[in-house]
């Protein structure tokens, strides 16, 4: 909560003190005022990694492994189809599901978490705009989301994900309530954006160092087609580089620590 108060008390007096420059005619120390605090603002209510808002996690601990993350599901067709594909090669990986579409396909949330994988918050309906949500709104997304994984998994979850990485000035202490932590990402894959399976599994491997945290999605507009056929090639290719697969935290579904999960073998 003091890191929000200091940052509205900031805003505030930075807005005062942009309102003075510009009273008084000094435009250009306006402008270069007016651009640095944009761009601050932009960093902390953007950037996936900053900690100053949100604390949050964006690697895994332990030698020689990496986490692979789905975020938007589940999808009545392209989640099971990813299921089965993690199954046959033997890999546990975290999804941050979409609240509203939990409750339309329990199911799919159920066998997620039945066969060893992390269920964690991804907000109630993945509002676009989720950095200017009002107090009540934003509370309401997060304790929708876990509701609606208790209903379909008897647990709560204990990690949690914005839509698109974006913080809010009020998302610690809510979090801090609701007792969820924040898990972001180290390789951002841009599946969102790529229809090639190849250059999506070069960008992976391109990049994958020990601890990364990959974000992946396993529902699109366009169906997730490129990352089905790019991440049996990513699977064998991490494994040959001696890289374990492991869930982005514990995966205990009452009590327990969030300690960073390691490179053990993953029940």
């Amino acid at each position: 909560m003091a890191r929000s108060a200091i940052f509205f008390s900031l805003l505030f007096l930075i807005s005062a003190l942009l309102a003075l420059l510009y009273a008084f005619g000094f435009l250009g120390l306006f402008l270069a005022a007016l651009t640095a605090t944009t761009l601050l603002i932009v960093f902390l209510l953007f950037h996936p990694r900053n900690q100053w808002l949100v604390a949050n996690r964006s690697r895994v601990g332990g030698a020689q492994c990496v986490a692979l993350t789905f975020d938007d599901g589940p999808d009545p067709m392209d989640t099971p189809k990813l299921l089965d594909l993690l199954r046959k090669k033997g890999v546990k990986a975290t999804f941050f599901v979409v609240g509203k579409r939990a409750e339309q396909y329990p199911n799919i949330v159920r066998r997620t978490w039945a066969e060893g994988h992390l269920v964690a918050n991804h907000t109630w309906s993945h509002y676009p705009l989720f950095c200017f949500l009002m107090p009540r709104r934003l509370r309401a997304e997060i304790e929708r989301c876990t509701e609606s994984i208790r209903h379909c998994c008897g647990f709560p979850p204990r990690f949690f994900r914005s839509p698109v990485g974006l913080r809010h000035p009020l998302l610690a202490p809510y979090l801090e309530n609701a007792g969820l932590e924040y898990v972001s990402w180290s390789i951002r894959t841009l599946d969102t954006f790529t229809a090639n399976p190849n250059v999506l599994a070069e960008r992976i491997l391109n990049k994958a160092a020990n601890g990364d945290i990959i974000l992946l999605h396993d529902h699109l507009p366009r169906g997730t087609d490129a990352m089905l056929e790019a991440l049996p090639r990513v699977i064998d290719e991490l494994r040959q580089r001696g890289f374990d697969f492991v869930l982005a935290g514990p995966r205990e579904d009452a009590g327990g620590t969030l300690e960073p999960a390691t490179c053990e073998p993953v029940p």
